[in-house]
């Protein structure tokens, strides 16, 4: 109708207060409240959610560098403290290496080397020239320390240098029983030979035999004394064993053999001393007319 207003030109009343608007960034409403457009909140809501994104993402970040430095200095600390276990343990391979010759050398001495093969070996085994008298009283047996003395010695060195428990202690009180009895079935055979020696040989006008019995009869005494001796070395390498294996650790053994050492030297050392010191023997004239 002529005069009526198109519908393209009519404004409604909702378009004055929320008129739509367009922008670089698209359509946007503007608000009449607020004063300002959509447009804006949602560009600070993206910043927003940006922002969050990075902190969380460099927190996470962070957590990543503190492990990872925290794990690589665990690993460092952990290779130094295996480095210093693997040294120790080289140590002790090296202990073990050490004890186990020094064993094999008292095992070739005791076994091989002091046993004789002669019989005019056998006074100098039994009673060696080199050997101080105070000596051979004190400690001699069979041309050497007696196996109950070795461990003895172990017993009254526990008291200062390497203490041991008591139920070590017990053992080794009844290995020391143990060695004795078997000392003593030597001393009874050795005995028993001397016996037959003094007794039997044909050494005197009445006892002559034809040479070659005679000689036969030497022979089978020499033979005997040479397994007396062959046990006695051989028990007193067993004593030095249960020292080194049984009774003591590792450590203690190795201690103890440098003290074994040292009491060797000096009991040799103060036997020589007292055979060179002592002159003729005197005696008081007081003492003799009181006698």
């Amino acid at each position: 109708m002529k005069g009526m207003p198109s519908q393209s030109s009519m404004k409604y009343p909702d378009e004055d207060e929320d008129e739509v608007q367009e922008g670089n960034g698209g359509l946007s409403r503007r608000d009449p409240v607020a004063g300002g457009s959509y447009a804006i909140e949602d560009i600070a809501e993206k910043l927003q959610f940006q922002c969050i994104s990075l902190y969380k993402r460099d927190i996470t970040k962070r957590g990543e560098e503190l492990t990872f430095e925290k794990n690589g200095m665990w690993r460092q600390e952990q290779m130094g403290r295996t480095a210093r276990l693997e040294k120790q343990l080289r140590v002790r391979w090296e202990l073990e290496e050490i004890m186990e010759e020094q064993l094999n050398r008292f095992h070739a001495h005791y076994n091989l080397a002091m046993v004789p093969t002669r019989l005019k070996d056998i006074a100098q085994f039994l009673m060696p020239s080199w050997t101080p008298p105070d000596e051979l009283a004190s400690i001699a047996w069979f041309g050497d320390w007696r196996p109950s003395a070795i461990l003895e010695l172990v017993r009254g060195l526990s008291v200062s240098s390497f203490p041991i428990c008591t139920a070590t202690e017990q053992l080794l009180l009844q290995l020391i029983h143990e060695i004795r009895i078997e000392e003593a079935i030597l001393d009874e055979e050795m005995a028993e030979i001397q016996s037959t020696c003094i007794l039997y040989l044909p050494f005197a006008p009445i006892n002559i035999q034809s040479g070659g019995s005679a000689l036969a009869c030497v022979h089978s005494e020499f033979k005997k004394i040479e397994r007396v001796i062959t046990k006695a070395q051989q028990l007193r390498f067993k004593a030095l064993e249960l020292v080194l294996k049984k009774i003591l650790n590792e450590i203690d053994a190795a201690e103890f053999l440098v003290a074994f050492e040292g009491i060797q030297d000096a009991v040799h050392q103060f036997a020589a001393n007292q055979r060179f010191q002592k002159g003729p023997v005197t005696m008081p004239v007081k003492a003799l007319g009181s006698a």
